[in-house]
């Protein structure tokens, strides 16, 4: 009976939205949700975003609405790696998310021994990519970085897409980590690096813990799971469906912690680029179109603030490496 209740209070949107559906526009489709809390986007917001190449997309699509968004200060040069000057602060798997924020909410920084000789130069395994610089650059950006993580505790919202669950870790320092180790380092270090394929009892400590940190500190979060495929597996799995798990998992977690804290919002980013197909990719079938990225903020923006949706932002769809 209880069922039967529901179903006629959700009328509207328990069918599966058809081509008439007004959930349906702009070649995706566009869950109703009724947020948790309710935000003000203007220059007063601080939020911050921790996440792949998606938390990348949504800052930019926030930048216009007058949002403080600290991640956007820090930069690197692109030959550390990436052509956005932020990217170095992606995150791709639970186990670094969660060390992130638990490391800025208690002021610590990361073991210094994630940074790692790669011939004459340094290797940090807490940051993406495979470049190397010099010792006193490694450890100049670790102190960089540090310094935008201590605004962690200062923003009123964070933002957390959750990217995928093949994660490398480091049985010395006890450390999950951004990037495979450099593997004439791994060769000298037997037994010290191992790859773990998160599943959801795996994924669902690391990340309560963070979350419930940030709860305490009074900040209200954010989650969604990236759309963004993996782009390699080290299993003996397709990449293809080694991605449908990863997202499987991280997707069932995110609902989980949704339903658990009351400052814990889902929003269906993931099922709005998903529900576009390809079509929502540029042509490397990795990165979503920033034209997509604009409709989904404004899609955000216009359910937590309670206003009707404006016009999203209007930025070329580009490729990104």
């Amino acid at each position: 009976m209880d069922a039967m209740k529901v179903s006629r209070e959700n009328r509207a949107r328990r069918d599966y939205p058809n081509s008439n559906d007004p959930r349906s526009r702009d070649g995706a489709l566009f869950p109703d949700f009724q947020p948790k809390f309710k935000l003000e986007f203007n220059n007063r917001l601080r939020v911050f975003t921790i996440g792949s190449c998606f938390a990348r997309n949504i800052e930019e699509a926030l930048q216009p609405f007058g949002v403080v968004l600290p991640t956007m200060a820090f930069t690197a040069p692109k030959e550390e790696g990436f052509e956005r000057s932020n990217s170095l602060l992606n995150e791709y798997n639970a186990g670094t998310m969660a060390q992130r924020i638990v490391l800025a909410m208690r002021g610590e920084k990361a073991d210094p021994e994630t940074l790692v000789a790669s011939l004459d130069m340094c290797s940090d395994l807490l940051l993406p990519g495979k470049a190397v610089v010099t010792w006193d650059r490694a450890r100049e950006r670790r102190d960089e970085v540090y310094e935008i993580y201590t605004q962690l505790a200062e923003c009123d919202v964070v933002v957390i897409t959750l990217g995928l669950v093949e994660a490398w870790y480091d049985t010395k320092t006890s450390s999950y980590l951004n990037r495979m180790p450099p593997v004439h380092f791994a060769r000298a270090n037997p037994g010290r690096f191992e790859l773990r394929v998160l599943d959801v009892p795996d994924v669902m400590p690391l990340m309560d813990r963070a979350i419930s940190l940030l709860g305490k500190a009074g900040k209200k979060v954010i989650l969604t799971v990236s759309p963004v495929p993996l782009q390699t597996t080290f299993t003996f799995a397709d990449c293809l469906t080694a991605n449908e798990f990863s997202k499987s998992v991280l997707r069932v977690c995110a609902g989980r912690l949704s339903k658990k804290f009351e400052h814990v919002d889902y929003f269906p980013s993931y099922e709005i680029v998903r529900s576009a197909g390809l079509a929502g990719f540029v042509s490397d079938h990795v990165h979503v179109k920033t034209s997509l990225v604009g409709k989904i903020t404004s899609f955000m923006v216009s359910r937590y603030s309670g206003e009707t949706e404006g016009a999203e932002v209007n930025s070329p769809d580009v490729e990104l490496a």
